[in-house]
């Protein structure tokens, strides 16, 4: 599969214009029938009981207060849905006696942090559209200096009066969501076989070449295979390296084995 996948990004709203080629993963929310997302065939989690979760999460997104806290949603499933009581350690019982749950049920994780975290980036470029994120992260700076919100001291004027001009609303959400590093897992995990990853991000690229990865020149005939269009404005690179490697690890992971599949990444040059 020659497709390139968009990343960190889920969302349409913070993955701006992409050239041709390059799509967005759809872990079960997109329209199935929408050639700028790519949806695997095989996702666990099917339309029906993915609605009740997304249900679930717009309860929850209403009793946050807290923009950094819609994050923390995204991470709240590895699998194990009551951990440190006695129905996970029947599972683990049960896991043992037959591993194929085990795979079922990281596949299904993996979805369900994915279509978080989109749902989670979906959430904070409403509230930014509806001005909303500005009150919002105010409000969150404040707590982050130890003051109330609405303490009238000279101190907290300050400190929102350095944040009378904020960013832009993409870049507002982009403060807020999932590390990049947090999405990596779940995102090689859900991606079909063989599709590669699309990295227009100029501080993860950086990270990336500072961590020692080797990155060379898209040749051409790669470039024509991933953009039929032509290939974006801008230096290309890239390197096919298996996800342990990217999330920046020196060895393989055992408790994530899917991390050893090999993807090619094209990376944007700063």
């Amino acid at each position: 599969m020659n497709a390139l996948l968009v990343f960190p990004h889920l969302h349409p709203g913070l993955a701006g214009e992409l050239p041709a080629g390059v799509r967005l993963l759809d872990p079960g929310l997109g329209s199935a029938d929408d050639p700028a997302w790519l949806r695997p065939g095989d996702l666990p989690i099917g339309p029906e009981e993915l609605a009740g979760y997304v249900r679930e999460f717009d309860r929850l997104r209403r009793e946050v207060k807290n923009p950094k806290d819609l994050a923390l949603l995204a991470g709240t499933t590895d699998g194990h849905f009551f951990a440190e009581t006695s129905f996970a350690v029947r599972q683990e019982m049960e896991d043992a006696l037959d591993p194929g749950r085990v795979a079922l049920r990281r596949a299904r994780a993996a979805q369900l942090a994915l279509c978080l975290t989109a749902m989670v980036e979906e959430s904070l470029l409403e509230l930014a559209t509806a001005g909303e994120l500005d009150v919002r992260f105010r409000r969150a700076m404040a707590e982050s200096l130890g003051l109330e919100a609405d303490d009238e001291t000279e101190e907290l004027a300050l400190a929102l009066a350095a944040t009378a001009t904020l960013p832009p609303a993409a870049a507002l959400a982009e403060e807020f969501r999932p590390p990049w590093r947090q999405t990596l897992p779940a995102f090689w995990a859900v991606a079909p076989a063989g599709a590669g990853l699309y990295i227009a991000d100029a501080d993860i690229v950086e990270t990336l070449t500072d961590a020692g990865i080797a990155f060379a020149p898209l040749s051409p005939e790669d470039a024509a295979a991933f953009f039929p269009d032509g290939p974006p404005a801008g230096a290309l690179l890239a390197a096919t390296l298996p996800g342990w490697r990217l999330a920046g690890r020196t060895r393989p992971d055992p408790g994530a084995p899917w991390l050893d599949a090999p993807r090619p990444v094209v990376v944007v040059a700063p």
